[in-house]
């Protein structure tokens, strides 16, 4: 039964394909196809891909990098704590909060890393922010 119903299927649409032909491309065709991708091409590279930070900023950023690094890890001796002042919170008559907040220091590298991480993320967004505007200027 499945085999009758299959044939008489394939038999159906070879007789539609016999009767509707088969369908033949424009003459000018391939040349169009063609002059399509020469276009695209030509806007691939009017379009070119630019970074947004330049290849000489992340060199200079590296050797910045490097330098700070290699300083802390050569005259380690020069660096210090920073104290933060002495508060007197004796309203709160808690004397082992005070003590500890007296006492509580930051290392200068984290200073220094929390400050160069504010910069960057700061130039990061006005980079990012004129990078857009230019995109979507309307001239």
């Amino acid at each position: 039964m499945e085999k009758d119903e299959n044939k008489e299927l394939e038999a159906f649409y070879k007789k539609i394909i016999k009767e509707s032909g088969l369908e033949e491309p424009p003459a000018n065709f391939t040349a169009s196809v063609i002059s399509k991708i020469q276009k695209d091409v030509q806007k691939a590279e009017i379009f070119s891909y630019r970074p947004l930070i330049p290849r000489y900023v992340w060199w200079i950023s590296a050797i910045l990098l490097a330098i700070f690094f290699g300083y802390t890890f050569l005259e380690h001796e020069n660096l210090g704590l920073i104290d933060l002042p002495k508060w007197n919170l004796d309203f709160f008559s808690m004397e082992r909060f005070v003590e500890v907040l007296n006492n509580f220091r930051l290392p200068d590298a984290l200073v220094y890393g929390s400050l160069s991480l504010a910069i960057f993320i700061s130039l990061q967004a006005y980079l990012l922010k004129t990078h857009w505007n230019k995109r979507f200027i309307i001239e």
